[in-house]
């Protein structure tokens, strides 16, 4: 094989995209898949590790995995989620302020865990973590709220811009209402998986806006713009 060759026959300094511009927005739609497939993943790889591993109990909420032997995949999920919004940049200032707060509050969530299930009680790092969760979500349905219709009209047909508005409506107050129950969940009602079900369709409503976004991006190629 050619030193100037690749194992797939191509050269060696051959690139991902023709052009550095269509690089720039490839790296641009995985870092929004980043977001979207941790916030996807996590609940679902807690729930398989509780029903592989009888040494890992189910919990009553996403948080309480912290003590266990799954601490690992909380606390990563939700720093990788953290960082990739602090390293995104909105497509406006305010987007991107308000996107990189709720990265910031994603990694306060995972560094600051919440109360240990099994001894019953509450602490000041317990109502931190169930503010900064809250928080999070507030922001991020915020910077869809004021943010997320931006794009929207870039693309040509008014029929598809009047659904993509519709459905992110829809997605914000689930966004916001969702967390809010949880919270509330979180200091009113005994253990059970009522909260975990709750804080699952809310990551799940949040993962959602971002893979609808990026589609809807790449029919209004809005993110050409930015190069």
């Amino acid at each position: 094989m050619s030193e100037s060759t690749s194992a797939r026959g191509l050269p060696a300094d051959a690139t991902w995209c023709e052009a550095p511009a269509d690089y720039i927005v490839q790296t641009y739609f995985v870092l929004r898949l980043v977001i979207a497939g941790g916030a996807l993943l996590l609940p679902a790889v807690l729930l398989l590790w509780a029903a592989a591993d009888p040494a890992v109990p189910m919990q009553h909420s996403i948080s309480a995995f912290y003590y266990t032997r799954a601490r690992g995949v909380f606390v990563g999920a939700v720093v990788a989620i953290g960082v990739a919004l602090l390293a995104y940049r909105g497509y406006t200032r305010g987007s991107n302020l308000l996107l990189n707060t709720a990265g910031i509050f994603s990694i306060v969530v995972a560094l600051v865990p919440t109360t240990d299930p099994s001894t019953g009680e509450t602490d000041p790092g317990n109502i931190i973590h169930a503010v900064v969760a809250l928080a999070f979500f507030i922001f991020a349905a915020l910077s869809i709220v004021f943010y997320g219709h931006t794009t929207v009209s870039d693309i040509p047909d008014p029929r598809s811009q009047r659904r993509y508005r519709a459905v992110y409506r829809v997605i914000t107050a689930t966004v916001v209402v969702l967390p809010v129950i949880a919270f509330v969940l979180a200091w009113n009602v005994e253990h059970d998986a009522t909260l975990f079900i709750v804080e699952t369709a809310a990551l799940y409503a949040f993962a959602t806006f971002w893979l609808i976004k990026t589609y809807e991006l790449s029919r209004s190629h809005s993110q050409l713009k930015i190069i």
